[in-house]
């Protein structure tokens, strides 16, 4: 969903300066042929690790983020999947879910 988001950012919305986040950042698989495909539509790419649920190693990867290219938007689309429905969620369930 994420490639899919940034590829959808760059050719129809004209993103030319993306920082991709995950957990595995640039060893997540297909990293490299993303940024590749993206690189080739005219964007900047960069792809870092980041658990963004931990306050301390998102705030690290802000502080790197170039004045000259600020952060002007943010696109979520993490998730973890628990099947149930919303009443028999548990708080460790939804603890789960709502993490990412």
């Amino acid at each position: 969903l994420g490639a899919l988001t940034a590829r959808h950012l760059a050719t129809h919305h004209g993103a030319r300066h993306l920082l991709l986040v995950s957990r595995q950042g640039p060893d997540a698989p297909g990293a490299t042929e993303l940024a590749d495909d993206l690189t080739a539509l005219g964007a900047h790419v960069r792809i870092a690790a980041c658990d963004t649920a931990d306050r301390d190693q998102l705030a690290t990867l802000l502080a790197t983020i170039p004045t000259d290219h600020p952060l002007t938007a943010v696109v979520h689309t993490a998730g973890t999947l628990d099947d149930g429905i919303l009443t028999a969620l548990t708080p460790d369930r939804l603890d789960t879910v709502f993490r990412p």
